[in-house]
């Protein structure tokens, strides 16, 4: 099969396409690439998007199985024949492989080298994100700044009450930071920080 009748990547982010470009990267149509040094890398590049759920510093090993399996499945309509196999744990790009990754080079850079790479939709992460977003509290900040927030509107963006303990204050304040630090989120994280300043002060005596 010539590369040219492969589909080409999706224009959005997805695991199988940034697992062939690890692969490209390791430059795995010269060499034998182990599949957990092809995780690895795949995670190096989106570490929010193939973490664990509650250990973001470790790779998922069942995300990035999951993303191989998807790319050698022969009955998925989206098969790509750009793999070959030696046993269960050695991959190499073939031909087609190689030429279709240098072909959508431009696109597959940007997507997974050119920024972070979201998490998928889903993830804790992204539910965070998503939820805090929406919120009328952040909606409100960003069309007005930081002496919109008070601290009812923040209780039910953060999931707590206004009585609700700043122990635990911290910890929702915390949880959001990281999944909008990870993904990436600066007016996200600029948010967090104001209401992070204001919960602070509000409950510092309580």
């Amino acid at each position: 099969m010539d590369f040219e009748q492969l589909r080409p990547p999706s224009d959005t982010h997805n695991n199988a396409d940034l697992l062939i470009w690890a692969m490209y990267l390791l430059e795995g149509n010269e060499k034998w690439v182990d599949v957990e040094d092809l995780y690895l890398k795949a995670f190096e590049l989106a570490p929010a998007r193939l973490s664990w759920r509650t250990k973001k510093d470790l790779p998922d090993y069942k995300k990035c199985s999951k993303a191989l399996q998807e790319i050698e499945d022969s009955s998925n309509r989206y098969h790509l024949n750009v793999l070959v196999k030696d046993g269960s744990y050695k991959r190499r790009l073939t031909r087609d492989g190689y030429q279709w990754c240098k072909h959508h080079e431009e696109l597959l850079k940007g997507l997974y080298q050119g920024n972070i790479v979201p998490s998928a939709k889903g993830q804790d992460d992204e539910r965070k994100i998503r939820s805090l977003t929406r919120s009328d509290a952040y909606q409100e900040w960003l069309s007005t700044g930081h002496d919109s927030l008070d601290l009812w509107s923040l209780a039910e963006a953060f999931r707590c009450t206004a009585e609700t303990s700043w122990p635990i204050w911290q910890t929702r304040l915390e949880e959001h930071f990281g999944a909008a630090e990870r993904n990436g989120k600066s007016d996200l994280l600029a948010f967090i920080e104001a209401s992070t300043a204001l919960v602070r002060e509000e409950k510092k005596d309580k």
